[in-house]
């Protein structure tokens, strides 16, 4: 029989239990319909969940006419809220507490007249969100391999999208310094998000093999399945149980199994209980 273990924080983070929270009680409490702006987190399945219950989505202000509109947890660019007060929509702001922290350090850091460095992806809607609290000056980097040392000024500030690894904010600071002569750091990575990699790269240590649950659409996710992967124990990344049909798992094997912030606790049970009908 296989052996599962389940990592213990495992499934969502504060923010988006938050905002899931957040968007269904505004079912009840605020006009309808209730739109999300853009998806409300990174899970496919969560989202098509809360569609059935009411909750709809929208890619845009524009196609609101009425109702209640719900920022993400991964927050909207500045001037968006002010402009749904002006549509006249009701507003439930379920941007994730530290997100609002970052957007905070990059306008101070702004404000400051300094170069802001951003450790992240361009393409994310948190960071898409966190730069419009920025000049025009601000760079988005991956990582350090990705940053262009002629554009760095001899000034600068560097954060961190929340989702991201302390390590890849440790090796961009380390690239600036040869080259700037100041450099002001926040540390604006979610505290959960590296104890999660911790206790998965932990279980990862004690198991056959680790099965990594989440969207694929998900950020946190990926870096979460990659970190494990990189450990060496044979890494599997699944959104939903009925992928486990595509997964060798010798008999007598011991799983661990871990999620990204994103992933429901029914979709982690679904895929645990799956597991443990495997002979």
């Amino acid at each position: 029989m296989i052996d599962v273990r389940i990592a213990p924080s495992a499934g969502f983070c504060f923010g988006v239990r938050r905002a899931v929270d957040m968007a269904i009680k505004a079912l009840e409490d605020f006009k309808n319909p209730a739109y999300t702006l853009g998806p409300i987190i990174h899970n496919p399945q969560e989202v098509e969940r809360l569609r059935k219950k009411g909750i709809l989505m929208a890619n845009s202000l524009e196609e609101i006419g009425s109702g209640t509109v719900i920022i993400r947890s991964h927050g909207a660019p500045k001037g968006v809220i002010d402009l749904a007060q002006k549509q006249g929509l009701e507003i439930v702001d379920a941007t994730c507490p530290l997100v609002k922290r970052l957007k905070e350090r990059v306008r101070d850091l702004t404000e400051m007249g300094l170069q802001v460095v951003i450790v992240g992806e361009s393409d994310h809607p948190e960071v898409r969100a966190v730069l419009s609290y920025a000049s025009g000056r601000c760079l988005v980097t991956r990582g350090p391999e990705d940053l262009d040392p002629e554009r760095l000024e001899p000034v600068v500030g560097i954060v961190a999208q929340t989702t991201q690894s302390l390590e890849n904010l440790q090796s961009v600071v380390s690239r600036c310094i040869p080259i700037c002569r100041e450099i002001h750091v926040y540390n604006t990575i979610c505290e959960a998000t590296r104890n999660r990699v911790a206790e998965a790269l932990c279980l990862a240590g004690e198991v056959d093999v680790m099965i990594v649950v989440g969207g694929k659409n998900s950020g946190n996710t990926k870096r979460l399945a990659e970190s494990v992967g990189n450990s060496g124990t044979p890494t599997f990344h699944i959104e939903r149980a009925e992928e486990l049909n595509g997964v060798t798992i010798p008999p007598g094997s011991s799983v661990g199994v871990t999620a990204g912030a994103s992933t429901p606790s029914w979709i982690i049970e679904e895929v645990v209980a799956r597991l443990r009908t495997l002979d």
